[in-house]
This record gives C-alpha cells, sequence and structure tokens, in this order.
C-alpha cells in the first residue's frame, strides 16, 4: 500500500500546487499519478477516450468507458467537497494545504 499513498500524496501536492484541477476533482478517480477518469462524463467510446489523452490512430485499443484526463485537466465541472480538515496536519503541511483549510472550492 505504500505506492498507493505515495500516488495519493503525489496528487494532493500537484493540485495544491495548481489549483483546481482533475487531481483534487471528486469526480476524477486516478488510474496512477498523471491520469485517470472523469467519472462525470457520460461513457464514450475508446477513440474518444485516447483522443482526450491527444492520441491518435493507437494500435491498441482503449475500451469505451468515461473521459480519461491528465491530472492538471480543468472543466466546468470541477467539484471538491472534501473535507481537507480531516487529515493529519502534517499530511495536509506535506501536500501544501493551508493549515486551516476544510474545504477548498
Amino acid at each position: 500500500m505504500a505506492g498507493e499513498s505515495e500516488r495519493q500524496r503525489s496528487i494532493d501536492s500537484f493540485y495544491w500546487s495548481n489549483g483546481p484541477c482533475c487531481a483534487g476533482c471528486d469526480w476524477w478517480r486516478s488510474y496512477n499519478a498523471a491520469a485517470g477518469e472523469c467519472l462525470k462524463s457520460c461513457p464514450m467510446s475508446g477513440v474518444e477516450r485516447a483522443g482526450m489523452l491527444g492520441i491518435r490512430n493507437a494500435t491498441v485499443t482503449i475500451p469505451a468507458g468515461h473521459a480519461i484526463t491528465m491530472r492538471g485537466h480543468h472543466c466546468g465541472d470541477f467539484k471538491d467537497d472534501f473535507d481537507w480538515s480531516s487529515l493529519p496536519l502534517g499530511y495536509r503541511k506535506q501536500v501544501g494545504a493551508p493549515a486551516n483549510v476544510s474545504r477548498r472550492s
């Protein structure tokens, strides 16, 4: 599980450094520290999902599903209702969240 916690720390740090983006959105589920899928989006074809990442004429087949985005992507459906104050102060400082934060949006 150490790898998973490192991945989450990387995602949270990116969010607090860059502002509202997929990395901090409640709708986003990460595949790794850099990319994930938006569960708010409507399902789309694999070709459309690949296109969201700038991939054209892929040699591998990507199955249909929700939009795949890079962690820095930002759209109008951004939502952060997570209670950051529920995390230990040391972790919040590590990722760059203000000590007195509860919610960002």
